[in-house]
């Protein structure tokens, strides 16, 4: 009878258990995310300032079917704040796991480089779909510009988790700042030429020339792409050395954004200027042209070392093939040594160096008007040469530096070459001014082929590092099989679902291409992925498998591919924890 008691005892208490437990389900709030954290490699990065756009990591939240993010220029997110969110706007919100379509409004590049400047500005609607966030970790395809705030961030991110019980509450807010790694720091150089150390995360450089020339003051900024600018301000149709013996200078690195921004955020941002440094010319050396010297990341007079940006290229010397002396000259590059196929081609300069620039070749006098004025100045930079252009043979010449009105179709680089079965050559050949009907035209005095033939040809390689995906491990991200977020890969990660990957950043990349394949070789292209940022989630089924990286040179000739990455294994896997909820 005791034992019966006991029994009906033992049971009511279990029953009152089951209804607390479903009592407590009822009313369970789902988990908020907790440890958000910004990165460039890998999670355990103890980090507030990055030179380019980072990644985010969370602790992963029990029961997450997804995670909803949002990222804003005020710790308050409010509307007009926010720049980037996956959080949809429909009745459903915060309650589905589903892509989310948006539309971003962004602001075309407003900056004006050098004289007049020739930016266009305006806005222009991007729609992206954003796939949900199934990992404690997200990779933006945007690229950030370098923005700080004083108290003490400009930028915020928060994170929530949704699951069946709906959204939580959002996370704590985490700061953070966007700036420059380093400044440029000059490089010995050639006559005619400034040079300088690339910077981590820009994407271009502006150069500032001063000085003083006979009766004028040089204040000019040009914008290049690569480590070289080169002072054919000073030296074109300036026969008086007092126009190029010393020349001030200092430049500065830009950040132009790409990728889906709203307007709001600078579409190019700066680093800070350089102390001032002063060039020093010789006197200008009379002679038959001569070739000296390709310089960029690197310096070569041959294939080696290669280099991982468009070279500047030098040459001293001023008689043509037949001993008549010029002023003015034309730099082609060739992809074969009899300097017949032409993969690139200078604008008119009179200095002994010349390196491509982004806001457009020198405005040549037209008339004796203008060439008046080009004695006594600084000719500006234009879309074009203005004055009609031809080769030796009567064909007319469009620099690699003119454009029409988007500078962004420029091709002022070249794409890699294997410099073990091919390279690049160049020459350099004298301009000559005719004068037709009281119009100017400048016409190449020889053609590159002769000049060739006669021995006035170099030879450059041009080679990227590839993209460096692991130091000390594979530089992976994800959650491990027993729920745990993976923060220091080994040899061989794995994770379950969708590893974030990452990779340093590629000098001239402006853009990167991710692939992955079932095997390392014979590569088999499964699937491939193209970024901005220097990371990306890549969505796998279970198995073992490979990726490799590669930058992209939106200015390159033809093709933007560079080198590729080594490939990476990654094991994906099944989880081994249960996800609970109702």
């Amino acid at each position: 009878m005791r034992a019966a008691r006991l029994a009906l005892v033992a049971v009511a208490l279990l029953g009152a258990t089951l209804v607390t437990s479903a009592s407590a389900r009822e009313a369970a709030v789902p988990g908020t995310p907790k440890g958000l954290r910004g990165f460039e490699l890998r999670p355990n990065e103890a980090q507030r300032t990055f030179s380019r756009t980072p990644a985010f990591a969370w602790n992963p939240v029990r029961g997450a079917s997804c995670y909803e993010f949002e990222l804003a220029t005020s710790s308050s997110f409010t509307g007009s704040s926010v720049i980037w969110s996956n959080v949809s706007t429909d009745a459903n919100s915060g309650k589905h796991c589903r892509p989310v379509k948006v539309t971003f409004v962004k602001a075309n590049d407003p900056s004006s480089i050098g004289a007049g400047g020739d930016g266009a500005s305006g806005e222009v609607d991007v729609k992206v779909t954003i796939p949900p966030i199934r990992i404690p970790a997200l990779s933006i395809n945007v690229t950030l510009p370098w923005f700080t705030g004083k108290s003490p961030y400009a930028l915020y991110a928060r994170v929530r988790s949704v699951t069946t019980e709906g959204a939580s509450a959002w996370s704590k807010p985490y700061g953070f700042n966007m700036r420059w790694e380093n400044i440029p720091v000059p490089l010995a150089s050639r006559p005619g030429l400034v040079r300088w150390t690339p910077v981590e995360g820009a994407t271009g450089y502006e150069v500032w020339f001063g000085g003083t020339g006979p009766g004028n003051w040089l204040n000019k900024i040009v914008q290049t792409h690569t480590n070289v600018a080169d002072q054919r301000d000073v030296y074109s149709f300036h026969l008086e050395e007092g126009w190029w013996r010393t020349v001030q200078w200092r430049v500065r690195a830009l950040r132009s954004a790409v990728g889906a921004l709203p307007n709001g955020l600078p579409a190019v941002s700066f680093g800070p200027w350089t102390a001032l440094y002063t060039a020093t010319n010789p006197s200008w050396t009379s002679g038959p042209i001569r070739l000296i010297a390709a310089l960029s990341d690197t310096a070569s007079t041959g294939l080696a070392p290669p280099h991982q940006l468009m070279p500047g290229l030098t040459f001293t010397g001023d008689r043509s093939l037949d001993g008549t002396e010029f002023r003015l000259f034309r730099a082609y590059v060739f992809s074969d040594r009899d300097c017949v196929n032409v993969v690139f081609k200078g604008s008119v300069v009179g200095s002994p160096a010349f390196a491509p620039r982004v806001n457009g070749p020198l405005k040549l006098p037209a008339n004796v008007a203008e060439l008046d004025l080009a004695f006594g100045g600084i000719l500006p930079n234009d879309k074009n040469e203005h004055a009609k252009t031809y080769t030796a043979d009567t064909f007319p010449l469009v620099a690699n530096e003119s454009f029409e009105d988007d500078r962004s179709l420029l091709r002022l680089d070249l794409p890699d070459v294997d410099v073990q079965t091919t390279r690049y050559y160049w020459t350099v050949v004298p301009v000559v001014i005719r004068d037709i009907d009281g119009t100017f035209e400048y016409w190449d005095y020889e053609k590159p082929q002769d000049a060739c033939e006669a021995g006035r040809v170099g030879v450059f390689g041009k080679d990227s590092k590839p993209a460096q995906t692991s130091g000390g491990g594979p530089y992976v991200s994800g959650l491990r099989p027993n729920g745990r977020l993976l923060a220091q890969a080994g040899s061989l990660p794995v994770v379950f679902s969708s590893p974030l990957v990452a990779w340093r950043p590629v000098v001239g990349a402006t853009e990167y291409e991710v692939q992955w394949s079932r095997v390392a070789y014979p590569w088999r292209k499964q699937g491939s992925r193209r970024t901005v940022a220097t990371s990306t989630v890549l969505q796998l089924p279970a198995g073992v498998w490979y990726y490799r990286v590669r930058g992209l040179n939106a200015a390159q000739v033809g093709t933007p591919a560079m080198t590729w990455s080594a490939p990476v294994t990654v094991k994906v896997v099944r989880p081994t924890f249960r996800i609970s909820g109702r």
